[in-house]
């Protein structure tokens, strides 16, 4: 005999709701999926197909319940339930050999109605597929890695990121610092110039390095400003990353410890590389204020 774990199931998780036509007249909104999701809303499924032909005119609801665990707890719920009322699978069947079905009859999808012919086996053949709940599992862990591993990757990239920006701002720091040290060291020698020659016009000369060093300080903070903003980004990216990682259901043990060890060391890194370009930032400003040019 095959354990729960090797039975085949319909996936997406599905129920079967039979004899919905079982009465002699039927209303036409039994006809409508709406009804039928509204009638089961307690089993929450998300979708729901109604089902019949002359062949088989007492119809069928197919109820669908997602990919997730939930859903498949859902779907054995409403299996269990209408087992208990002596209305599932095996009471149908019988019910029907008895050429009589009275009220609704229901259960969940497995490999029986998947490969049967009719209705409903087409049905569930075009639209769904059969796996055990072992394999969904795997598949599912599958997935989680995959998704761990490409936000590891992102996050690594944006550190990687905020590190180059951060040697960029300093080759800037290195370069507006030189400049200005060029600009006030020309200021100077046009004062000294003026003060030894009464008849020389500093005043366009002076004006001309007054402009320069206002150009070059607003550059600068402009681009201050672009870098705080992309810097602003990214963290708004790595904090939506890190909720995705923390949003993942049913991570194993050693799952959630490698997260957590990886998180606490990208986020380490974050901050070491966010309080440097702090740092970089300061030093620029306090620069600018240092040269400011009258």
């Amino acid at each position: 005999m095959a354990s729960s774990s090797d039975e085949r199931y319909v996936w997406p998780w599905t129920g079967i709701v039979a004899n919905i036509f079982g009465k002699p007249k039927h209303e036409p909104v039994e006809c409508d999926s709406m009804y039928w999701l509204r009638k089961f809303e307690q089993y929450k499924p998300e979708e729901a197909y109604v089902l019949h032909c002359a062949e088989d005119p007492t119809g069928y609801v197919v109820l669908e319940f997602g990919t997730e665990w939930i859903g498949f707890t859902q779907m054995m719920k409403l299996d269990t339930d209408f087992l208990v009322d002596h209305h599932g699978k095996k009471d149908y069947y019988e019910s029907r050999k008895m050429g009589y079905s009275s009220g609704l009859f229901g259960w969940c999808a497995q490999a029986e109605d998947y490969n049967s012919e009719g209705l409903v086996g087409n049905f569930l053949r075009q639209k769904a597929e059969l796996k055990t709940t072992s394999m969904v599992a795997q598949e599912s862990l599958n997935e989680k890695t995959e998704t761990l591993d490409h936000l590891y990757g992102e996050i690594g990239s944006v550190n990687k990121k905020i590190s180059e920006m951060e040697s960029k701002y300093i080759e800037d720091y290195m370069s507006l610092d030189k400049m200005m040290k060029e600009i006030e060291k020309k200021r100077d020698l046009l004062h000294q110039t003026c003060a030894e020659d009464d008849h020389v016009n500093c005043a366009p000369v002076l004006k001309s390095i007054v402009m320069r060093g206002r150009e070059i300080t607003y550059k600068a903070m402009e681009k201050n400003k672009k870098l705080q903003q992309e810097i602003d980004t990214m963290n708004d990216e790595l904090d939506r990353w890190c909720q995705q990682l923390i949003e993942q259901e049913k991570s194993t043990i050693q799952q959630r410890r490698k997260f957590e060890e990886e998180k606490k060391s990208q986020m380490e890194s974050l901050i070491l590389a966010t309080e440097k370009l702090i740092k970089a930032r300061s030093d620029v400003l306090s620069l600018l204020e240092k040269h400011q040019v009258c």
